[in-house]
């Protein structure tokens, strides 16, 4: 037997497709990984560790930025509580960065971050897809 349907209009833009947030957490986690492995290895040898590290943090905000933008565009239902929730499940399954010798504070310190880098993303998004 199914279920009735909905006789709520706004119900649809309340429920988000699960597939869709993880194609977002998907498109984030590549474009960081390729960024920060892009940069990673075109400093290895006679650039010091500080230098390197700075340089993958700023492809890291810059490549954020771009993949937060795709995702708003690409958000068809609720675009600001997509890119929240997509924002919360990159910052947790970051964590793994910990096994790389990112310190468990900078991790929390990271989550006030990411969630600036989904605003400015999830805003530039507008310009694409009203």
């Amino acid at each position: 037997m199914s279920e009735p349907a909905s006789t709520d209009p706004g119900e649809s833009q309340r429920t988000l497709s699960i597939g869709a947030i993880a194609r977002d957490v998907v498109i984030l986690w590549v474009l960081t990984f390729a960024g920060g492995f892009v940069v990673g290895v075109a400093t290895v040898g006679g650039h010091d560790p500080v230098h390197r590290a700075l340089a993958i943090a700023i492809s890291n905000t810059i490549l954020s930025i771009i993949g937060f933008t795709i995702v708003g565009s690409l958000a068809t239902q609720a675009r600001w509580k997509q890119l929240f929730i997509v924002a919360i499940i990159l910052w947790i399954t970051s964590l793994a960065n910990l096994a790389f010798g990112i310190p468990l504070r900078s991790w929390i310190v990271g989550l006030p971050f990411t969630l600036i880098l989904m605003a400015v993303g999830g805003g530039i998004s507008y310009l694409f897809r009203k």
